[in-house]
């Protein structure tokens, strides 16, 4: 029997890995450079067989990078109900100093419901840069799994990150278009680069290696499938993800502490109020200013209830002003309490 020498092994797996579907298997979803910090959504695709993604490398290739984390990140094409996060997804925060990553061992270890993995790097440019799922932190040989470039197009590209995204058009893992400016073939960052609140995100789960995989849109959504606008919710500030909520007095034992899930379509400050069965208030919440559009949970402590909390139907109403035109709108929802004792 022939015995093959181990960097024959090595150099056919590679070979095999970088030309086979599980080359798209793994996808960047979401973007956010703005922010105080920088972090990158992967996703695996449909159809795709579960995946371990710790050896791989998330990076803009500038600077420090390595690779994800020294025990297996095994992301799934479906959520499992099992896990507190969802497992399609994992979030890559930059960081300055080492932290714990949420590998499959660890779990959940901050309770956010989301995979959290942490590069020591100091982040993302916002203006030209670009970012990529890669066998290792070298632009240049083949090693990509998937890839994005996103720009202000302010007519003068960075010629470092011009580089990298000719690596990418060479290799097949962005597409080359017809202007003379490379900026145009990226995604539009807004004319200022993101802000703090805004992201890029993938549209769908085709990758055509293009610009057209990607949108700005003003909502982070670390974890979670991601929102697209598409013009219809104009005019909206905020709504309610549940009505009416429950809130069991007895399960939720000592925390002290009721949520009201909701969704912000803009920029905005909010204050709730909540009142009994006979109209008297019961709960005036401080002015919450300037809140990021997207998921929003507020957090009321019970003990801040006037008379305690009894059992019953409680009306709530939230009063959010858009930060931006002004717009004012009121929201009322029921709260349920349901107490045994």
């Amino acid at each position: 029997m022939k015995v093959i020498s181990r960097p024959l092994i090595l150099a056919i797996l590679s070979v095999s890995m970088f030309n086979s579907p599980l080359r798209g298997g793994v996808l960047l979803s979401e973007i956010s450079g703005g922010g105080s910090s920088d972090w990158i959504e992967v996703m695996l695709a449909p159809g795709s067989e579960p995946m371990d993604i710790s050896f791989l490398f998330v990076t803009m290739y500038y600077g420090t990078n390595e690779k994800l984390a020294d025990s297996p990140v095994t992301l799934y094409a479906e959520d499992r109900p099992a896990t507190a996060w969802d497992d399609r997804f994992a979030v890559i925060r930059f960081v300055s100093s080492s932290q714990e990553d949420e590998t499959d061992i660890t779990g959940d270890i901050n309770g956010n419901g989301i995979r959290d993995i942490y590069c020591v790097n100091y982040g993302l440019w916002n203006t030209d840069c670009c970012v990529a799922i890669d066998s290792n932190d070298d632009p240049a040989d083949n090693g990509m799994l998937d890839f994005m470039a996103f720009s202000n197009r302010d007519g003068s590209i960075n010629s470092t990150i011009a580089s990298y995204i000719n690596y990418a058009i060479s290799h097949g893992m962005w597409q080359s278009c017809a202007s003379p400016n490379l900026q145009d073939c990226c995604v539009f960052a807004g004319e200022e680069g993101m802000n703090s609140y805004s992201t890029i995100s993938r549209t769908g789960t085709a990758d055509t290696g293009s610009a057209d995989n990607f949108i700005l849109t003003p909502y982070a959504t670390p974890g979670r499938d991601n929102i697209i606008g598409n013009g219809s919710d104009r005019g909206r500030v905020i709504k309610s993800l549940k009505d009416p909520i429950v809130y069991d007095y007895d399960r939720a034992g000592n925390s002290g502490i009721m949520e009201l899930p909701l969704f912000l379509y803009s920029r905005a400050s909010l204050r709730v109020r909540i009142f009994n069965a006979s109209g008297m208030p019961v709960y005036c919440g401080p002015l919450l200013r300037d809140l990021d559009p997207g998921f929003y949970t507020a957090s009321l402590n019970i003990c801040d209830f006037r008379g305690g909390l009894r059992a019953g139907l409680y009306p709530v109403r939230i009063e959010a002003v858009d930060s931006d035109t002004g717009k004012t709108r009121s929201l009322a929802i029921k709260l349920i309490v349901v107490r045994k004792k």
